[in-house]
């Protein structure tokens, strides 16, 4: 018998929140990357002049860049992923629900758009150590499952009992400990 059961509906919102959400990280990643690049161009610029002052100046201009460089990537990142998503978004999917059953060791979750078509739906079963990545939002919980796979499941808070959300943010703890 399930600790918890609850559903969530899939809409065209919750899959740009879910695609904000679990591109976060690389949007951080790859802005802090880009930031480096540029800095430390410029640092080896000024360097390479041979000159004491233009070292100097040219370190504080990377210092400078740095927060500057990191801010445009990100916002830009963020900005085309927001676009993108209408492109990529599945209106077949749309209204369509994801029930939830939350036992002490396992997850199953059912719902249409996971199975072929035709198929007869059947709920898929992981355990909560089966997922890469849970991750906690202001509004869900996105339970992500390795790269092999990769799917990635929300949970609405809205939608859960307050027990359900403590049974959840104990499994985002250990799961944050499990992969640090």
């Amino acid at each position: 018998m399930p600790l918890f059961v609850t559903e969530s509906v899939y809409t065209f919102v919750e899959y740009k929140r879910e695609l904000l959400a679990v591109n976060k990280r690389f949007n951080i990643d790859s802005s802090t990357r880009a930031a480096l690049v540029i800095s430390i161009g410029v640092f080896m610029i000024a360097f390479v002049s041979g000159r004491y002052q233009v070292a100097l100046d040219g370190f504080f201009i990377a210092l400078g860049l740095f927060p500057l460089v990191w801010i445009l990537v990100y916002f830009y990142k963020s900005i085309a992923l927001s676009l993108n998503a209408e492109k990529s978004y599945d209106e077949s999917m749309e209204e369509s629900v994801v029930k939830f059953k939350l036992f002490s060791d396992y997850i199953e979750i059912n719902g249409h758009h996971y199975h072929e078509k035709g198929d007869t739906p059947k709920a898929l079963k992981f355990t909560y150590s089966d997922f890469d990545e849970i991750i906690e939002t202001k509004n869900n919980f996105y339970l992500i499952t390795p790269a092999a796979a990769k799917m990635t499941f929300f949970l609405v808070k809205e939608n859960c009992s307050d027990e359900l959300i403590d049974f959840v943010q104990a499994l985002v703890d250990a799961c944050e400990l499990q992969y640090e």
